[in-house]
């Protein structure tokens, strides 16, 4: 595997006002802080899309901009390497406009083969029910991090049937811990292994429905 361009935060100071999130990172294995509801919503996509490969937050400032500007993550797709910048409502109403937000730094990340992707704070916007089932998987596997799980996720595909439920599931696997089923589970839906269509639509549980691609 190609070696992160980008492994830590240039800075942990948090801005003036804005909310701190605590969070571990299963996707790249370690914790990380994250300042602000914007950086959390786009946390949670870059750990549940099953295309990114790697990331780091704040892995650079972008230079000759007061106040200090903080790039708000790295990303690595099988295709790309970008910069993710959510932007601020002054910097917003400026790109709605036209303006070019940051011309030297768009040229110099050309040239190093990244991406700039400016984001619009109200793309970040998903149904709550998204939003919520995301983070409950997430929390499902920053808390079997450091169990083995390849062997039930196997057992998962082993076992699955079209159309089944998690309760199903556990069923056809106990004795394994239901917990561990579902960090099973839970790994192959953000893989993309397998299907929750209700996922955006009612919160998860035993009678969530999975499905095959």
């Amino acid at each position: 595997m190609i070696e992160p361009r980008f492994v830590q935060a240039v800075n942990s100071t948090r801005p003036h006002g804005a909310h701190r999130y605590d969070v571990f990172g299963p996707k790249i294995g370690r914790r990380l802080t994250l300042f602000g509801r914007c950086a959390m919503d786009l946390w949670v996509r870059l750990e549940t899309d099953p295309h990114v490969l790697a990331y780091c937050e704040r892995p650079l400032r972008v230079p000759d901009v007061k106040p200090a500007r903080p790039v708000d993550f790295w990303v690595r797709t099988p295709d790309e390497e970008r910069l993710c910048i959510v932007l601020r409502p002054a910097e917003s109403s400026a790109a709605d406009r036209g303006d070019t937000l940051f011309p030297a730094f768009e040229k110099w990340s050309r040239v190093s083969s990244m991406q700039l992707d400016l984001i619009h704070p109200q793309h970040l916007d998903d149904p709550p029910a998204l939003r919520e089932n995301r983070m409950t998987m997430l929390h499902h596997l920053a808390s079997t991090h450091s169990i083995p799980v390849g062997a039930v996720m196997r057992g998962v595909l082993d076992r699955f049937h079209h159309g089944q439920t998690l309760a199903e599931l556990e069923r056809r696997l106990a004795p394994v811990d239901p917990m561990l089923v579902r960090s099973a589970v839970f790994r192959l839906v953000l893989r993309g292994e397998m299907r929750c269509p209700a996922l955006a639509l009612e919160p998860l549980g035993a009678h969530t429905r999975l499905e095959l691609p």
